[in-house]
């Protein structure tokens, strides 16, 4: 059975006073790693906690349906459109543009 989102907000609530970093580990505890993830040197990381969840050297990894931070492609779009508020939950916008100065 999976969570709902209501119920996953009144856990984090009584978590209290904690840092964004704990508050994201144990929501990834609860409900798991978003398939929003960045990625470098073939290894990818949960855009809401930051761990590592695969690794594509080995060929171990397949990023199918995973969208990826500052990506902007057709894939990632379309893989985004079937990503729920599991994967969306305190995961910042992954086709957000930077502003270069």
């Amino acid at each position: 059975m999976t969570m709902k989102r209501a119920e996953m907000m009144k856990k984090i609530r009584a978590l209290g006073k904690v840092s964004k970093d704990q508050r994201n580990s144990i929501v990834c505890i609860l409900i798991g790693h978003s398939r929003i993830q960045s990625t470098c040197f073939g290894y990818y990381n949960c855009a809401r906690c930051d761990s590592q969840v695969g690794d594509s050297l080995g060929g171990a990894f397949s990023a199918e349906k995973v969208v990826i931070v500052g990506h902007d492609c057709k894939t990632c779009r379309a893989n985004y459109k079937g990503c729920t508020w599991q994967d969306k939950l305190y995961v910042p916008n992954p086709f957000k543009v930077e502003r270069r100065r």
